[in-house]
Protein backbone atom coordinates (compact mmCIF):
# COMPACT_ATOMS: atom_id res chain seq x y z
CA UNK A 1 0.00 0.00 0.00
CA UNK A 2 1.39 3.89 -0.98
CA UNK A 3 1.83 6.14 1.06
CA UNK A 4 -0.61 7.95 -1.29
CA UNK A 5 -3.09 5.95 -0.62
CA UNK A 6 -6.37 8.12 1.03
CA UNK A 7 -6.06 7.60 5.11
CA UNK A 8 -9.69 8.93 6.88
CA UNK A 9 -9.00 11.59 9.21
CA UNK A 10 -10.18 10.57 12.53
CA UNK A 11 -10.15 12.88 15.75
CA UNK A 12 -8.92 9.93 17.65
CA UNK A 13 -7.28 6.85 16.84
CA UNK A 14 -9.69 3.64 15.93
CA UNK A 15 -9.61 1.51 19.10
CA UNK A 16 -9.28 -2.06 18.53
CA UNK A 17 -8.85 -4.82 21.01
CA UNK A 18 -5.00 -4.58 22.04
CA UNK A 19 -2.72 -7.37 20.22
CA UNK A 20 0.15 -9.08 21.81
CA UNK A 21 3.47 -9.68 19.83
CA UNK A 22 4.85 -12.88 18.94
CA UNK A 23 6.79 -14.50 21.63
CA UNK A 24 8.58 -16.15 19.04
CA UNK A 25 12.48 -15.98 18.11
CA UNK A 26 11.59 -14.18 14.36
CA UNK A 27 11.20 -10.63 15.07
CA UNK A 28 8.31 -9.32 13.80
CA UNK A 29 7.61 -7.01 10.27
CA UNK A 30 7.29 -3.66 10.59
CA UNK A 31 3.54 -2.85 10.44
CA UNK A 32 3.05 -0.75 7.65
CA UNK A 33 0.11 0.69 9.64
CA UNK A 34 -0.88 1.91 12.58
CA UNK A 35 -3.35 4.16 14.68
CA UNK A 36 -0.88 5.74 15.89
CA UNK A 37 3.03 6.44 15.36
CA UNK A 38 5.11 7.26 18.16
CA UNK A 39 8.61 8.68 16.75
CA UNK A 40 10.87 8.66 19.93
CA UNK A 41 12.27 6.18 22.57
CA UNK A 42 12.80 8.27 25.07
CA UNK A 43 10.47 8.42 28.56
CA UNK A 44 8.12 10.34 27.15
CA UNK A 45 7.45 8.49 23.54
CA UNK A 46 7.53 4.92 25.63
CA UNK A 47 5.14 6.33 28.12
CA UNK A 48 2.64 7.83 25.29
CA UNK A 49 3.10 4.49 23.99
CA UNK A 50 2.41 2.15 26.87
CA UNK A 51 -0.50 4.55 27.41
CA UNK A 52 -2.36 4.14 24.18
CA UNK A 53 -1.28 0.42 23.79
CA UNK A 54 -3.30 0.27 26.95
CA UNK A 55 -6.32 1.91 25.76
CA UNK A 56 -6.58 -0.40 22.54
CA UNK A 57 -4.66 1.61 20.10
CA UNK A 58 -2.86 0.02 17.31
CA UNK A 59 0.72 1.60 18.08
CA UNK A 60 4.09 1.46 16.53
CA UNK A 61 6.91 3.76 18.30
CA UNK A 62 10.20 4.41 16.09
CA UNK A 63 13.43 5.13 17.16
CA UNK A 64 16.49 6.34 15.34
CA UNK A 65 18.67 4.36 17.94
CA UNK A 66 18.03 2.71 20.99
CA UNK A 67 15.52 3.08 23.74
CA UNK A 68 16.71 5.50 26.00
CA UNK A 69 19.63 7.10 24.02
CA UNK A 70 19.12 10.46 24.07
CA UNK A 71 18.37 12.44 27.50
CA UNK A 72 16.29 9.87 29.14
CA UNK A 73 18.79 7.64 29.86
CA UNK A 74 21.43 10.85 30.42
CA UNK A 75 20.19 12.39 33.57
CA UNK A 76 20.65 12.19 37.27
CA UNK A 77 17.17 10.05 37.08
CA UNK A 78 15.60 11.90 40.19
CA UNK A 79 12.15 12.77 40.55
CA UNK A 80 10.96 15.83 43.24
CA UNK A 81 8.47 18.66 43.85
CA UNK A 82 8.84 21.31 40.99
CA UNK A 83 9.07 24.44 41.46
CA UNK A 84 5.88 25.36 39.08
CA UNK A 85 2.78 24.61 40.51
CA UNK A 86 1.56 23.97 37.16
CA UNK A 87 3.06 20.77 36.42
CA UNK A 88 1.80 19.65 39.97
CA UNK A 89 -0.68 17.06 38.21
CA UNK A 90 1.82 15.43 36.17
CA UNK A 91 4.47 15.26 38.65
CA UNK A 92 1.78 13.36 41.35
CA UNK A 93 0.67 11.03 38.83
CA UNK A 94 4.30 10.15 37.40
CA UNK A 95 5.68 9.22 41.01
CA UNK A 96 2.31 6.87 41.36
CA UNK A 97 2.89 5.24 38.11
CA UNK A 98 6.85 4.55 38.66
CA UNK A 99 5.72 3.32 42.33
CA UNK A 100 3.69 1.14 40.78
CA UNK A 101 6.08 0.05 38.13
CA UNK A 102 8.54 -0.66 40.54
CA UNK A 103 6.42 -2.77 42.60
CA UNK A 104 4.81 -4.83 39.61
CA UNK A 105 7.44 -5.18 36.96
CA UNK A 106 10.04 -7.74 36.15
CA UNK A 107 12.51 -5.04 35.49
CA UNK A 108 13.91 -3.42 38.69
CA UNK A 109 13.77 0.71 38.11
CA UNK A 110 15.62 1.26 41.74
CA UNK A 111 13.05 3.52 42.80
CA UNK A 112 13.69 4.88 46.53
CA UNK A 113 10.70 4.22 48.58
CA UNK A 114 11.06 7.10 50.63
CA UNK A 115 12.97 10.44 50.29
CA UNK A 116 16.97 10.50 50.31
CA UNK A 117 16.97 14.38 51.23
CA UNK A 118 18.02 17.89 49.67
CA UNK A 119 20.49 20.04 51.12
CA UNK A 120 20.83 23.30 49.50
CA UNK A 121 24.42 24.30 50.26
CA UNK A 122 24.97 28.54 50.89
CA UNK A 123 28.31 29.18 50.28
CA UNK A 124 27.62 33.36 50.79
CA UNK A 125 25.30 35.32 52.84
CA UNK A 126 23.49 36.68 49.25
CA UNK A 127 23.33 32.55 48.55
CA UNK A 128 21.13 32.39 51.44
CA UNK A 129 17.72 34.66 49.82
CA UNK A 130 17.94 32.49 46.77
CA UNK A 131 17.70 29.22 48.71
CA UNK A 132 14.83 29.93 51.04
CA UNK A 133 12.79 30.27 48.02
CA UNK A 134 13.50 26.98 46.63
CA UNK A 135 12.76 25.72 49.46
CA UNK A 136 10.03 27.78 50.48
CA UNK A 137 8.49 26.34 47.21
CA UNK A 138 8.47 22.92 48.21
CA UNK A 139 7.17 23.46 51.32
CA UNK A 140 4.07 24.99 49.51
CA UNK A 141 3.40 21.26 48.10
CA UNK A 142 3.63 19.73 51.90
CA UNK A 143 7.40 19.07 51.97
CA UNK A 144 8.93 19.35 55.63
CA UNK A 145 12.23 21.91 55.07
CA UNK A 146 14.74 23.30 57.75
CA UNK A 147 16.94 25.63 57.58
CA UNK A 148 20.59 24.67 58.85
CA UNK A 149 23.32 26.82 60.60
CA UNK A 150 26.99 25.90 60.39
CA UNK A 151 26.44 23.22 62.99
CA UNK A 152 23.94 21.73 61.95
CA UNK A 153 24.78 21.55 58.43
CA UNK A 154 28.45 19.81 59.40
CA UNK A 155 26.15 17.68 61.54
CA UNK A 156 24.22 16.01 58.67
CA UNK A 157 27.27 16.56 56.39
CA UNK A 158 30.15 16.32 57.85
CA UNK A 159 32.49 16.17 54.82
CA UNK A 160 31.23 19.55 53.47
CA UNK A 161 33.67 22.06 53.10
CA UNK A 162 34.33 24.28 56.66
CA UNK A 163 33.71 27.45 54.44
CA UNK A 164 30.10 26.78 53.88
CA UNK A 165 27.97 28.94 55.77
CA UNK A 166 25.11 26.58 56.19
CA UNK A 167 21.85 25.12 53.83
CA UNK A 168 18.20 24.57 53.57
CA UNK A 169 17.43 20.55 54.13
CA UNK A 170 14.10 19.44 51.71
CA UNK A 171 12.57 16.72 53.06
CA UNK A 172 12.27 15.24 48.83
CA UNK A 173 14.60 13.75 46.10
CA UNK A 174 13.61 10.04 44.82
CA UNK A 175 16.36 8.36 42.58
CA UNK A 176 15.57 5.84 40.17
CA UNK A 177 17.14 4.59 37.08
CA UNK A 178 16.27 6.64 34.06
CA UNK A 179 17.14 3.87 31.42
CA UNK A 180 15.66 1.12 33.32
CA UNK A 181 12.88 3.29 33.74
CA UNK A 182 12.54 3.89 30.22
CA UNK A 183 12.75 0.26 29.30
CA UNK A 184 9.98 -0.66 31.57
CA UNK A 185 7.99 1.58 30.19
CA UNK A 186 8.82 0.29 26.33
CA UNK A 187 8.16 -3.42 27.59
CA UNK A 188 4.75 -2.39 29.31
CA UNK A 189 3.91 -0.72 25.33
CA UNK A 190 4.98 -3.92 23.86
CA UNK A 191 3.26 -6.58 26.49
CA UNK A 192 0.04 -4.44 25.77
CA UNK A 193 0.31 -4.65 21.94
CA UNK A 194 2.36 -1.69 20.55
CA UNK A 195 5.52 -2.33 18.37
CA UNK A 196 8.31 -1.18 19.07
CA UNK A 197 11.32 -0.70 16.50
CA UNK A 198 14.84 0.66 17.41
CA UNK A 199 17.17 1.62 14.53
CA UNK A 200 14.47 2.77 12.50
CA UNK A 201 15.30 6.88 11.51
CA UNK A 202 11.90 8.44 10.53
CA UNK A 203 12.57 10.80 7.63
CA UNK A 204 9.55 12.74 7.14
CA UNK A 205 5.86 13.18 8.88
CA UNK A 206 3.93 13.19 5.34
CA UNK A 207 1.11 15.71 5.11
CA UNK A 208 -1.77 15.32 3.04
CA UNK A 209 -4.32 18.89 2.95
CA UNK A 210 -3.56 19.76 6.30
CA UNK A 211 -3.24 16.51 8.06
CA UNK A 212 -0.86 13.37 8.90
CA UNK A 213 -1.36 10.16 6.39
CA UNK A 214 1.60 8.90 8.71
CA UNK A 215 5.40 8.78 7.61
CA UNK A 216 8.09 7.75 5.64
CA UNK A 217 11.67 5.72 6.85
CA UNK A 218 14.48 3.82 5.42
CA UNK A 219 12.03 1.12 5.84
CA UNK A 220 9.21 2.80 3.92
CA UNK A 221 6.14 4.21 4.40
CA UNK A 222 4.02 3.66 7.17
CA UNK A 223 0.42 5.11 7.37
CA UNK A 224 -1.38 6.57 10.14
CA UNK A 225 -4.16 8.75 11.14
CA UNK A 226 -2.31 10.40 13.83
CA UNK A 227 1.68 10.42 14.55
CA UNK A 228 3.19 11.32 18.20
CA UNK A 229 6.45 13.79 17.85
CA UNK A 230 8.53 12.92 21.13
CA UNK A 231 11.46 13.57 19.22
CA UNK A 232 13.12 15.67 22.46
CA UNK A 233 15.21 18.53 20.97
CA UNK A 234 15.35 16.92 17.60
CA UNK A 235 11.52 17.13 17.49
CA UNK A 236 11.50 21.04 15.38
CA UNK A 237 14.13 18.82 12.70
CA UNK A 238 10.53 16.75 11.62
CA UNK A 239 8.42 19.28 12.46
CA UNK A 240 9.53 21.86 9.84
CA UNK A 241 8.84 19.41 6.75
CA UNK A 242 5.38 19.80 7.97
CA UNK A 243 5.19 22.86 7.37
CA UNK A 244 5.46 23.51 11.31
CA UNK A 245 7.98 25.86 13.45
CA UNK A 246 8.50 24.27 16.83
CA UNK A 247 10.56 26.84 19.33
CA UNK A 248 12.37 23.96 20.88
CA UNK A 249 15.84 24.36 21.55
CA UNK A 250 18.55 21.99 22.70
CA UNK A 251 20.13 22.42 26.20
CA UNK A 252 23.23 20.10 27.15
CA UNK A 253 23.83 19.08 30.18
CA UNK A 254 27.04 17.06 31.75
CA UNK A 255 27.61 14.61 34.19
CA UNK A 256 30.67 12.83 35.78
CA UNK A 257 30.05 9.24 37.64
CA UNK A 258 32.82 9.00 40.47
CA UNK A 259 34.01 6.14 43.00
CA UNK A 260 35.44 7.96 46.21
CA UNK A 261 37.13 5.91 48.82
CA UNK A 262 34.40 6.16 51.30
CA UNK A 263 31.14 7.94 52.64
CA UNK A 264 30.94 11.47 50.41
CA UNK A 265 27.59 12.10 51.55
CA UNK A 266 24.19 10.85 52.64
CA UNK A 267 21.81 13.59 50.98
CA UNK A 268 21.84 15.21 47.67
CA UNK A 269 23.95 18.15 47.95
CA UNK A 270 23.07 20.74 45.65
CA UNK A 271 24.11 24.54 44.79
CA UNK A 272 21.33 27.37 45.39
CA UNK A 273 19.50 28.00 41.95
CA UNK A 274 19.63 23.84 41.08
CA UNK A 275 15.93 23.48 41.05
CA UNK A 276 14.84 26.55 39.46
CA UNK A 277 17.15 25.82 36.89
CA UNK A 278 14.79 22.58 36.22
CA UNK A 279 11.70 24.65 35.54
CA UNK A 280 13.43 27.55 34.07
CA UNK A 281 13.42 27.85 30.10
CA UNK A 282 15.65 27.36 27.70
CA UNK A 283 19.19 29.51 27.50
CA UNK A 284 17.74 31.40 24.91
CA UNK A 285 17.99 31.68 20.49
CA UNK A 286 21.31 32.46 19.13
CA UNK A 287 22.09 34.86 16.51
CA UNK A 288 23.92 33.78 13.29
CA UNK A 289 26.41 36.47 14.09
CA UNK A 290 26.55 35.37 17.83
CA UNK A 291 27.52 32.10 16.73
CA UNK A 292 29.64 33.01 14.31
CA UNK A 293 32.20 35.11 16.82
CA UNK A 294 31.61 32.29 19.63
CA UNK A 295 29.04 34.98 21.76
CA UNK A 296 27.06 31.75 23.02
CA UNK A 297 25.10 32.16 26.12
CA UNK A 298 27.31 31.46 29.32
CA UNK A 299 26.94 28.49 30.26
CA UNK A 300 24.88 27.82 33.56
CA UNK A 301 26.78 25.68 36.15
CA UNK A 302 25.21 24.46 38.95
CA UNK A 303 26.15 21.62 41.46
CA UNK A 304 24.06 18.51 42.35
CA UNK A 305 25.62 16.05 44.61
CA UNK A 306 24.17 12.52 44.34
CA UNK A 307 25.28 9.34 46.50
CA UNK A 308 24.54 5.95 44.88
CA UNK A 309 23.67 2.97 46.81
CA UNK A 310 26.34 1.04 45.49
CA UNK A 311 28.77 3.45 46.61
CA UNK A 312 29.47 5.54 43.33
CA UNK A 313 28.45 9.47 43.44
CA UNK A 314 26.78 11.21 40.42
CA UNK A 315 28.13 14.98 39.83
CA UNK A 316 26.38 17.45 37.94
CA UNK A 317 24.42 19.66 36.72
CA UNK A 318 24.82 21.71 33.05
CA UNK A 319 23.03 23.38 30.65
CA UNK A 320 24.28 25.10 27.66
CA UNK A 321 23.09 26.21 23.86
CA UNK A 322 23.59 22.51 21.71
CA UNK A 323 22.89 22.41 18.10
CA UNK A 324 24.25 19.11 17.48
CA UNK A 325 24.60 15.44 18.68
CA UNK A 326 28.18 15.18 19.19
CA UNK A 327 29.35 16.56 22.61
CA UNK A 328 30.18 19.42 22.60
CA UNK A 329 31.30 21.57 25.48
CA UNK A 330 33.14 18.75 27.54
CA UNK A 331 35.20 21.39 29.61
CA UNK A 332 32.09 21.90 31.30
CA UNK A 333 32.80 18.68 33.17
CA UNK A 334 35.50 20.28 34.15
CA UNK A 335 34.09 23.54 35.86
CA UNK A 336 31.41 20.99 37.54
CA UNK A 337 34.38 18.68 39.03
CA UNK A 338 36.05 21.44 40.39
CA UNK A 339 32.79 22.93 42.05
CA UNK A 340 32.58 19.48 43.33
CA UNK A 341 35.47 19.38 45.11
CA UNK A 342 35.30 22.82 46.52
CA UNK A 343 32.05 21.97 48.07
CA UNK A 344 33.02 18.17 49.22
CA UNK A 345 36.89 18.56 49.44
CA UNK A 346 37.43 14.45 50.11
CA UNK A 347 35.84 14.02 46.25
CA UNK A 348 39.16 15.40 45.26
CA UNK A 349 40.39 12.15 45.28
CA UNK A 350 37.33 10.07 43.86
CA UNK A 351 38.41 7.99 40.25
CA UNK A 352 36.39 9.47 37.23
CA UNK A 353 34.65 6.61 35.96
CA UNK A 354 32.43 7.69 33.52
CA UNK A 355 31.81 11.40 31.75
CA UNK A 356 28.55 11.66 29.55
CA UNK A 357 26.14 14.27 28.41
CA UNK A 358 22.67 14.81 27.10
CA UNK A 359 20.44 17.36 25.26
CA UNK A 360 17.38 18.22 26.79
CA UNK A 361 14.50 19.98 24.66
CA UNK A 362 13.51 23.10 26.19
CA UNK A 363 10.53 25.20 25.62
CA UNK A 364 10.22 28.92 25.39
CA UNK A 365 8.03 28.97 28.79
CA UNK A 366 9.81 26.39 30.45
CA UNK A 367 6.65 24.05 30.44
CA UNK A 368 5.99 21.06 28.64
CA UNK A 369 4.14 21.36 25.12
CA UNK A 370 1.65 18.74 25.14
CA UNK A 371 -1.22 18.79 22.36
CA UNK A 372 -2.07 19.13 19.11
CA UNK A 373 -0.78 21.11 16.22
CA UNK A 374 -3.03 24.03 15.48
CA UNK A 375 -2.32 23.83 11.20
CA UNK A 376 -1.74 19.72 10.98
CA UNK A 377 -4.46 17.52 12.02
CA UNK A 378 -3.36 14.05 13.72
CA UNK A 379 0.16 15.65 14.44
CA UNK A 380 0.46 15.63 18.11
CA UNK A 381 3.40 17.11 19.82
CA UNK A 382 4.57 15.78 23.50
CA UNK A 383 8.39 17.71 23.68
CA UNK A 384 9.79 20.50 25.91
CA UNK A 385 10.35 18.90 29.03
CA UNK A 386 13.77 20.47 29.68
CA UNK A 387 15.14 18.93 32.60
CA UNK A 388 11.84 17.52 33.99
CA UNK A 389 11.12 14.43 31.10
CA UNK A 390 11.44 11.34 34.10
CA UNK A 391 9.83 13.58 36.79
CA UNK A 392 6.81 14.24 34.48
CA UNK A 393 6.93 11.81 32.10
CA UNK A 394 3.82 9.32 33.36
CA UNK A 395 1.48 12.42 34.02
CA UNK A 396 2.70 13.62 30.63
CA UNK A 397 1.91 10.37 28.65
CA UNK A 398 -1.47 9.71 30.61
CA UNK A 399 -2.84 13.30 29.57
CA UNK A 400 -1.24 12.69 25.85
CA UNK A 401 -3.31 9.33 25.70
CA UNK A 402 -6.31 11.05 26.68
CA UNK A 403 -6.23 13.84 24.22
CA UNK A 404 -5.66 11.56 21.44
CA UNK A 405 -8.48 8.95 22.28
CA UNK A 406 -10.74 11.92 23.49
CA UNK A 407 -11.03 10.81 27.02
CA UNK A 408 -11.53 13.51 29.39
CA UNK A 409 -8.17 14.15 31.12
CA UNK A 410 -7.37 14.26 34.57
CA UNK A 411 -6.01 17.98 34.58
CA UNK A 412 -6.33 20.85 32.37
CA UNK A 413 -4.31 20.39 29.26
CA UNK A 414 -4.80 24.22 28.69
CA UNK A 415 -1.59 25.17 29.98
CA UNK A 416 0.61 22.65 28.22
CA UNK A 417 -1.95 23.17 24.60
CA UNK A 418 0.53 23.60 21.63
CA UNK A 419 -0.62 26.62 20.34
CA UNK A 420 1.27 29.03 22.84
CA UNK A 421 4.91 27.65 21.77
CA UNK A 422 4.77 27.46 18.17
CA UNK A 423 2.82 28.88 14.53
CA UNK A 424 2.73 27.50 11.12
CA UNK A 425 5.13 28.02 8.70
CA UNK A 426 2.95 28.13 5.68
Amino acid sequence: MGIDAPVEHQESPKIVAPRRLSQSATLPRMRSSADVVVIGGGVIGCAIAAELAGSGAEVLLLEAREIAHGASGRNHGLIFYPQNPITDPLYRLSHQMYGELAAGGDLDISLDEAPVGFIILVGSERQWEAAEIEARACETGGIRVERLDQEQLREAEPNVSPDLLGGWYIEDGYRLDPRALTLALALSARDKGAQIQTHVDVKQIVVRDARVAGVVCDEGPVLAGNVVLAAGPWSAKLARPAGIDLPVSGARGWLLLVSPKGMVCDHLLESSGWHLMAGDPGPGEVTVGAYGNGRLPAPDIGLLIQPSANGHVLVGGSRIPSFRQDPEGSEVAQIIARKAVAAVPSLAGAQVREVWSGVRPMSRDGLPILGWAPAVEGLFIATGHGGQGVMLGGGSARLAAELITGTPPFTSPAPFAAEREFSSTS
